[in-house]
C-alpha cells in the first residue's frame, strides 16, 4: 500500500511540473503580446534652420534653409532655398553656397544639389563659381561640377564644361574651356 501511495504522489508531482512547465512555455510565447506596436514615424517638416553634418574630424559643412523634409530615420533631408551654406575645408569655413534645392544624405556625410547654384571661395582667389547641379563627396572631401560652370575670380571669367575641387589639397581639376566666337 505505501508502495501504491509513492506511485501516485510521483503521478501528480509529475503532472504538476508537465503543468508548470506547460504555463511557463505559453507565457514565454506570449510575452509582449500586449505591448503596442510603436506608432509609424512619417517625414519630418522643418521651417527655417539649419542642417549640418560631421566627420570624425569635426563639422564639415552646414546650410541654413527656408523648409527641410527629412526622413524618418533622420539620414536624409531634402532642403529647399539655401540661402547661406558654409563648406569647411580644415574646420575652417571654405566656401559659401547658395541654391535653390539640397538633397542631404547625413549618413554618407554628402549632398546633391540639383537647380541652379553658386558657391562663393571665402579666402585664397575669392573665386566665384555658377553652375547647375553639383555633388559634394564628405568620405573624399571633393566637390563635383559636372554641368557648364562660370567661374570668375575679380574681373577674370572663365566657363567650363566640369570642375573638381579637391577640398583636401585645395586643387581644382578644370574640364574643357567652353568659348564662344
Amino acid at each position: 500500500m505505501a508502495a501504491a501511495r509513492l506511485n501516485a504522489l510521483r503521478i501528480v508531482a509529475a503532472l504538476v511540473a508537465v503543468a508548470a512547465l506547460s504555463w511557463v512555455g505559453y507565457q514565454t510565447m506570449r510575452a509582449g503580446d500586449d505591448i503596442p506596436a510603436p506608432p509609424h514615424q512619417g517625414l519630418t517638416q522643418l521651417t527655417g534652420g539649419r542642417a549640418s553634418d560631421k566627420r570624425v574630424d569635426g563639422k564639415s559643412w552646414s546650410l541654413d534653409y527656408d523648409s527641410a523634409t527629412m526622413s524618418a530615420d533622420g539620414t536624409t533631408a531634402e532642403i529647399e532655398n539655401v540661402r547661406d551654406g558654409t563648406i569647411l575645408r580644415n574646420g575652417k569655413p571654405y566656401m559659401h553656397v547658395r541654391a535653390k534645392h539640397i538633397s542631404a544624405n547625413l549618413a554618407l556625410n554628402d549632398f546633391v544639389v540639383t537647380g541652379p547654384v553658386t558657391f562663393d571661395e571665402i579666402g585664397g582667389l575669392h573665386r566665384r563659381l555658377i553652375t547647375t547641379g553639383a555633388h559634394y563627396l564628405g568620405y573624399a572631401h571633393v566637390l563635383e561640377l559636372p554641368n557648364r560652370t562660370t567661374i570668375s575670380a575679380g574681373p577674370l571669367e572663365i566657363v567650363v564644361d566640369r570642375a573638381t575641387i579637391d577640398f583636401l589639397t585645395g586643387a581644382t581639376t578644370l574640364g574643357r574651356i567652353v568659348g564662344t566666337m
